[in-house]
């Protein structure tokens, strides 16, 4: 991705008649650019099956996740996550686009998440978000530009006899409004490069009076980071 834009931008700037020495100067400027561009570590897993949101996605069946993801010393970043469904051969993929700063002890976000479907198309969807984070845990403001939906996660975690302990209270301000509660167990075990990370995540979904109540799902996982 990063060559194409370096690519693209080139091309712009030959048709644009600017000088052979001019457009020197601006690749210098694109490779110092580029050059504070990092990637992230990559992950890949194996889950007992998919929930999103205390839905589940994958029918029940096991899903295969990771994501790759890229950062800049400004604090811009993007990530490309992707997950299987189980069904119709449909693949996931989730392209964010997020911008981070800090003011003391706060960090704030803000970006937008592409939910594409692959063999599914009639599912895109556009999300912007908000969010706002603390050492004490975080809060996150999802805005669905289709549905015009919000989402609202408040999360907090603490580390307990060496397992990372996280729970969520989310809120769904759909037509149907909704809350869950998750809570996930995990533990990282380094292994020379590689970072393995088995987790269990329950969660109690609690539907509203005019919507019947998802089944809790609980997911066990085995998560490899590199």
């Amino acid at each position: 991705m990063i060559k194409k834009i370096k690519y693209m931008l080139g091309v712009s700037l030959m048709l644009g008649g600017m000088t052979a020495g001019s457009v020197s100067a601006q690749a210098v400027d694109m490779d110092s650019l580029m050059a504070d561009v990092e990637a992230t570590d990559s992950n890949i897993g194996l889950y007992s099956q998919y929930v999103w949101r205390g839905q589940r996605q994958s029918l029940g069946a096991m899903s295969v996740q990771g994501d790759v993801g890229w950062e800049h010393d400004s604090g811009a970043s993007a990530n490309v996550w992707f997950a299987t469904l189980g069904a119709g051969n449909v693949t996931e993929f989730d392209y964010t686009l997020d911008y981070t700063q800090e003011i003391g002890e706060l960090s704030y976000s803000g970006g937008m998440i592409y939910y594409a479907y692959h063999n599914n198309n009639v599912a895109n969807v556009l999300e912007l978000y908000a969010s706002v984070a603390h050492e004490l845990g975080s809060a996150t403001l999802y805005y669905d530009t289709d549905a015009s939906n919000i989402w609202l996660d408040i999360s907090s975690g603490i580390e307990l006899a060496e397992l990372a302990v996280e729970g969520t209270l989310s809120y769904s301000g759909a037509v149907s409004e909704f809350v869950n509660i998750a809570v996930s167990v995990s533990k990282d075990i380094e292994v020379d490069d590689l970072v393995l990370s088995p987790s269990f995540a329950y969660n109690l979904h609690l539907g509203s009076l005019d919507t019947p109540v998802t089944p809790d799902a609980l997911v066990f996982a085995i998560n490899v980071a590199y």
